[in-house]
Parts: structure tokens; sequence; C-alpha cells
């Protein structure tokens, strides 16, 4: 349903007004009232920070089901269509750069708690996982940890983060002795071919923490893997700097 179907359906209701010496009320109050809701979830799935969102809102729950309330519904409805304000588009690249960029601030930020209170300690990938997870579900609204590949090389995996509504992947490393430049190389060429096999994975980000340094060449490392594998959009992220 389009917004010109609802406005059809609203002007139907005002052609069954019932006159009394009270007001004039809509008939229909129950699907009067089910056409407020489906209009207002509409606007809300469109426009959900607009100011006539929310006089629209506000507009639903006054619930008088009177001539005049639908005609204030009605009009609001039409200005959306004839105007069509742009939808705003969220840049989700911008939105996890801006994580990756800044998870080493809010990992030392939680060891400085209020009177030495107990804290979540980033001493392994498990680690960096639990927090990343925490931010990420401040910016998406589908965040799936550990979801299943398909199978590749005779074995199922998991991924660490699928974003299903961004068709996102994320996958998570943490540098520790023994997994250095060319270690962590050959595990990010093998997890790019694993997330190649998942239908919902269009776009995968590889973040890589490093609070050690032990990456030598982390901008080498990044720019040889960012790009495109057979489809897949890989963006990699060695941090912090």
């Amino acid at each position: 349903m389009d917004l010109k179907e609802l406005i059809t359906e609203g002007e139907s209701f005002l052609m069954s007004v019932r006159r009394t010496s009270f007001g004039d009320y809509i008939a229909d109050s129950k699907g009067y009232a089910e056409w407020g809701a489906k209009s207002l979830m509409f606007l809300q799935s469109l426009y959900p920070n607009h100011p006539q969102t929310e006089r629209f809102d506000f507009w639903v729950k006054r619930n008088m089901c009177d001539e005049n309330e639908c005609e204030q519904l009605i009009a609001i409805l039409k200005a959306f269509h004839e105007i069509n304000p742009k939808i705003a588009e969220v840049d989700y690249d911008k939105v996890l750069s801006k994580i990756f960029e800044k998870f080493h601030i809010c990992a030392r930020q939680l060891k400085r708690r209020h009177a030495g209170r107990p804290t979540l300690e980033i001493k392994d990938e498990y680690d960096v996982q639990d927090l990343l997870n925490a931010i990420l579900r401040l910016h998406f609204e589908d965040v799936r940890p550990e979801e299943w590949t398909p199978s590749y090389a005779g074995g199922n995996n998991r991924m660490d983060f699928l974003l299903k509504n961004e068709e996102i992947s994320i996958e998570v490393k943490m540098t520790r002795d023994g997994l250095k430049d060319k270690e962590l190389g050959d595990q990010l060429i093998i997890d790019i071919a694993k997330y190649k096999t998942h239908p919902k994975c269009k776009f995968l980000y590889c973040f890589v923490f490093d609070p050690e340094g032990y990456i030598r060449n982390p901008r080498g490392l990044e720019h040889d893997l960012t790009k495109e594998h057979d489809g897949l959009s890989v963006k990699v992220y060695i941090r912090p700097i």
C-alpha cells in the first residue's frame, strides 16, 4: 500500500460521516482506527523523524473519530504525497568506520570505572566480540552473532556478526604473539572465501584489534585485501593505528 491508496481509503470515511447535535463522527470507527494505525506505521517507517509524522501521531492518539480529525490526517498524508520529502539514507560504511576507529578509546575507558569496580577487560578475541556486539546494537536493529555460513571446505563455519537488514558481515580478530602479519593475512584470505558462500552477505568488514602493535605493516595488509572478491565487497580495518 502506498500514500495514494491510504489517502483514498481515508477519504472514504468522510463519505459516511454521522451528523449529530454533539458533532460529526466517522460511522465506521473501527475501520477508521485501523486505517489511522496503518497510516502511522507507514509514515514512521519512511519518515521516522519528520515533524509531520509526529503531528500525525498526535492526531491518531487523539482518537476522537470525528470529521475534523480525519481531515487533518488526510491533509498530512497529502502533504507527504505532494512534497515527497527525500528519505535520508544511513551511510552504514561511515557508521562502521567510526566504530572501528574509536573502538580502542571505548575499550580503554572501560578500565577507568568508578571506585575500581569490575569491568570488561579486552584480553582476547571473545572480549572484542562482546564489546563490539554491544556497540553495534546502538546503531543496527538486527545484529546476529555467530551466524552459520553454508558449508565450506568440508565443514560448517560461523561468522562473527551478520547485520541481516544491511547484508553486512563482520569478522573480528585480535592480534597476539603467533598471530602477526603473515598468519593474520592467511586467516583473512580463508575467511573471505568462507563469507562469499553466504547468500545474505554482500559486504564484509574485517576488524582487527591490534592494541599491542603486533602488525608491522597494517596499511599494506589493509590495502592488499580491501577490494572486491568475486562480488563480495571487503574492507579491512586494523586498529588502533
